[in-house]
């Protein structure tokens, strides 16, 4: 048989390894369209609008037969003397043409199967190195460029998705190379690969982690540095966390960086296995996997001083703490650093919190509850217990509604266990009581700008007060910072120093950083400087007296050294919905390009106006954030506030969208919205996993840019931010926020008198109350939906809502209701010839049946409905289709044809059009039932483990229930 290769220059290759290019580029690319579904047809239609486009010529039909008569030809003459006249040829089907080749006769196809194949050995005891060898062999077969030489969308468009295959497949198996210990030898395929793909950030972690290892640490921080400045000047932007993150473990010399060796005859991973079982028999277990220590404080403060007293009495609270492994009882310790705004609470915290870490060995957890928050945004007790517990992996679907049953699980899972919690920013008690552990190896520091006088009397909390810096205090930070030289020599200055910065930390270290840049300044001329007044303003609500008049001159004082360019950001910065804000949303803000934006963040980095976080992200402090927002509202024209804001909500919305896009790609409602205002930068997100991680980030702060949105007259923007949010929400189990969030949202859409949206929201609404087992106003809500549908004569929307009914009858068990109310959608569906929904709608009568225990009626409808949707080609709904047709077969006992219907569902489910995280994970557990119901237990414990990468990815409650199958059948 001929070679078809479609990986580098199109063409046919004889069994002699005699060479055959198959034609001119037109002819080359029907072969190539021929060839990625060898023994599929493929329509002239599809033929002529993928080689030709928009606009193919006249006599596009008689062309393409030419085509197909010389390929025919052409294939003939490579293929060997004794082959099988039918074999290796163009066919002529019903409305189209095949091309009758085996897929292992394509490159392509022959590598895809090399990689599955290493997908199915990789995870198997012994099984990384015969991997390794079958992706080697895999990425040997690209010989450049895919689809070389052809021209036009389709081709483009398949390029790109090859080329993105060719570097899942390198970094597969990179990834197992030093899996293997074969650091060295990896590093020559790491610098090809990265020749070819130089801005793919995992090869460049795969490479600087094999060089590291291979005791090549400065050539590792040289492969970063390289590639930083690629991105910088590719894409306007550095390397993502990872990467970052990577870098920083390498500058340090982190041990978990290095390989683990080789235990006696097993494989590398079998070593890594066992030690990674060993580290879970010594750590304690909870019913949520096994433990895990979580260490999220902040970084410590470079260079402390001060404070010498107030550290000793925090130290004693450590001696009034049980020893471990003492078992005594008792209630959990408690301390309150209280004072004003800049005084230095939360450095105090910090700083003490990472030298009293040893002590805490099963962790150290980090909350900032934004009690005065500019936005007034504070961080909700249930909110906040959330992120805690899902510090110890409790998955969010797994924690109960009620505050009351949160805290009590908080405090269930901290039994037994010695934690440090640091919870920075309190507002009142009521904030901070339901957080408290009742563990008494636990100890709790809670910082607040409030006395907190109920905490103390409830709980026997003790409490520090925190004063203005002595004058002592003073001049050890002057010293660090300038040097005691400098100092000493002028000591009257340093004295008004201290007096015209109040002795508060924050402005004599705003104050040292302007004077440290300044060596050649005597200290007597910046203090000239400082004794500038400023205007009262909406500061003085943060203090009192001439401290504020005084922090007001500190702050000026360094905003008047910035440049005005700098100076207009800072300003802006001050119109941002939440103390923390990427490159982008700044970028966004001031309808800068995003590398000149990154520029003025570090020189507002580099004055200490803001702070540097991981990731391209900043943090501003709230008094700050309050003065930045005085200066924009006494300099800037409203017009140009206005447009800022407009600007930013734009960046949220749209960045919003496109990680929705990425992540949701079945939303029928996510309609098209406005093209942003010019200048905003939003981000872009590749892949599910990739919006993922950036909801994560943001979520908190897109509630706050809704509630911007409300309060500046942009209704429209929370309607739509709000929609899209709350997939997220909804996705991650956050469904009180959810709730709360579309409450927000329903009245922006009332306001705007859109019922389109009103009754999508109440939709929304409903399914984040389903969640949380408030049926009553679930039911409540698609009433109402289902009004303002029909009152629109909305056709499609009043299918949706009874789709949503048939989800609450099936909740309340009511599964023949479940299933008439699919039909009722179904019906409607089909009334307005919408054919996505129709299919959808025949699926879940079809899962109904199933559910119902009629196996022959499931297949039935789900096979309808896979024939609608190849027609239309909806990947993600024939994902969902393949799965429930795989879920019946399993019911019948028929386990060979669930397979296969599994496998077509995990094809569409991880296809760029199809891809979603949780049915895939979902398709990947049912495959694994299935070859566990047919006997074939190896099967089955490798689909379970794929399954359980994507549902702990997610933070699913799936997870727990696959880990402890993977972990009790030996």
């Amino acid at each position: 048989m001929p070679e078809i290769r479609l990986l580098g220059t199109v063409e046919v290759r004889a069994p002699d390894n005699g060479r055959a290019v198959a034609g001119p580029q037109l002819q080359r690319s029907v072969l190539a369209i021929l060839a990625m579904v060898p023994g599929r047809p493929v329509t002239a239609e599809a033929l002529i609008d993928r080689v030709w486009g928009h606009q193919p010529p006249e006599n596009a039909r008689d062309v393409l037969y030419t085509y197909v008569s010389r390929l025919r030809r052409l294939l003939r003459e490579a293929a060997a003397p004794d082959a099988d006249d039918a074999a290796g040829s163009v066919r002529r089907v019903a409305g189209g043409y095949l091309l009758d080749v085996r897929a292992e006769d394509v490159d392509l196809h022959r590598a895809r199967a090399l990689a599955a194949s290493a997908r199915e050995l990789r995870d198997r005891p012994g099984g990384a190195e015969p991997a390794a060898e079958l992706l080697r062999e895999a990425t040997e077969l690209w010989r450049g460029v895919p689809l070389s030489g052809l021209k036009g969308e389709w081709a483009q468009r398949v390029r790109a998705s090859l080329e993105q295959e060719l570097v899942t497949m390198l970094t597969d198996r990179f990834d197992l190379e030093l899996r293997l210990g074969r650091h060295a030898d990896a590093v020559g395929g790491l610098l090809t690969a990265l020749l070819e793909h130089p801005l793919v950030e995992p090869l460049t972690g795969q490479l600087m982690l094999a060089l590291y290892r291979s005791g090549r640490q400065s050539d590792a921080l040289e492969a970063y540095a390289r590639t930083r400045r690629l991105l910088v000047a590719e894409l306007g932007e550095g390397p993502g966390r990872a990467l970052s993150d990577l870098h920083q473990r390498i500058l340090r010399q982190d041990p978990t960086l290095d390989h683990r060796p080789d235990a006696g005859p097993a494989d590398a991973e079998q070593a890594d296995a066992a030690a990674a079982e060993g580290a879970e028999a010594a750590e304690p277990r909870s019913s949520y996997g096994p433990a895990i220590r979580p260490a999220q404080l902040p970084p410590d403060v470079a260079g402390f001083t001060g404070r010498a007293d107030c550290l000793e009495r925090l130290d004693r609270h450590l001696d009034a703490m049980p020893d471990e492994g003492g078992g005594a009882s008792g209630p959990a310790v408690i301390t309150a650093i209280v004072g004003t705004a800049g005084i230095g609470k939360t450095t105090l915290a910090v700083h003490w919190a990472h030298q009293a870490a040893p002590r805490f060995p099963d962790g150290q957890l980090y909350v900032n509850l934004r009690g005065f928050d500019p936005s007034d945004a504070a961080v909700a007790p249930e909110t906040a217990l959330r992120g805690l517990l899902e510090a110890f992996h409790v998955p969010p679907a797994r924690m109960p509604a009620g505050l009351d049953e949160l805290s009590a699980l908080f405090r269930s899972v901290l039994a037994g266990r010695r934690v440090l919690l640091v919870l920075d920013n309190a507002r009142d008690e009521a904030q901070v009581r339901p957080l408290l552990p009742g563990a008494p190896g636990c100890l709790t520091v809670v910082t607040s700008r409030n006395q907190l006088p109920g905490l103390v009397a409830a709980t026997g909390a003790s409490q520090l007060s925190l004063e203005f810096f002595t004058p002592e205090d003073v001049r050890a930070l002057l010293a660090h910072r300038l040097g005691a030289d400098r100092l000493a020599a002028e000591s009257a200055a340093v004295d008004e120093i201290a007096t015209r910065s109040a002795r508060l930390p924050l402005a004599l270290a705003l104050v040292a950083a302007h004077a440290a840049a300044r060596p050649g300044i005597p200290l007597s001329a910046l203090v000239d400087e400082l004794r500038t007044d400023c205007d009262n303003g909406p500061l003085d609500a943060l203090s009192s007296g001439d401290t504020v008049t005084d922090m007001r001159a500190v702050f000026s004082w360094s905003y008047r050294l910035l440049s005005p360019e700098t100076a207009r950001l800072f300003r802006l910065i001050g119109l941002h919905p939440g103390p923390e804000l990427a490159t982008r949303a700044a970028a966004s803000l001031a309808g800068l390009p995003v590398a000149r934006t990154r520029t003025l963040l570090r020189q507002l980095a580099g004055g200490n106006l803001i702070g540097e976080r991981a990731g391209d992200r900043y943090t501003v402090h709230d008094l700050l954030h309050a003065y930045a927002s005085e200066l924009a509202d006494a300099t800037d024209p409203e017009a140009e506030r206005r447009a800022a804001v407009r600007r930013v909500l734009d960046y949220y919305l749209h960045s919003t969208h496109a990680a929705c896009l990425a992540s949701w790609r079945n939303r029928d409602q996510m309609a098209e919205i406005e093209p942003p205002e010019h200048g905003v930068a939003p981000e872009r997100c590749h892949d599910a996993f990739q919006a993922l991680d950036w909801f994560t980030e943001e979520w908190r702060t897109l509630g706050a840019a809704v509630r911007l949105a409300v309060r500046t007259g942009h209704d429209r923007h929370a309607a739509e931010l709000g929609l899209r949010a709350g997939n997220y929400l909804d996705r991650n189990g956050h469904w009180p926020e959810q709730a709360e969030l579309l409450e927000t949202v329903v009245a922006a859409t009332r306001r705007l008198g859109d019922t389109t949206r009103q009754a999508q929201a109440l939709c929304d609404r409903a399914r984040a109350q389903l969640r949380l087992g408030r049926l009553d106003g679930t039911e409540r809500d698609l009433t109402a939906a289902l009004e303002l549908y029909r009152a629109d004569d909305d056709l499609d929307g009043q299918a949706a809502t009874h789709h949503y009914f048939g989800y609450l009858s099936e909740h309340r068990g009511a599964l023949t209701e479940a299933r008439d109310h699919m039909a009722q959608a179904l019906g409607l569906y089909q009334a307005t010839g919408n054919g996505l929904g129709e299919g959808r709608a025949l699926n879940g009568i079809g899962w109904t049946h199933g559910r119902l225990g009629d196996h022959e009626r499931s297949l039935n409808y789900c096979r309808r409905a896979l024939a609608i949707q190849q027609r239309l080609g909806d990947a993600y709904a024939l994902g969902i289709t393949w799965d429930s047709l795989a879920r019946a077969h399993h019911a019948a006992g028929d386990w060979d044809e669930a397979v296969r219907c599994y496998r077509r569902a995990l094809d569409m489910l991880q296809s760029p059009d199809g891809a979603d995280p949780t049915n895939l994970a979902m398709a990947f557990t049912g495959l694994g039932d299935t070859h566990d119901s047919a006997g074939d237990r190896d099967a089955a414990r490798d689909a379970w483990r794929r399954a359980l990468r994507v549902w702990e990815r997610l933070r699913h409650p799936e997870a727990d229930r696959l880990r402890a199958r993977l972990s009790g059948d030996g």
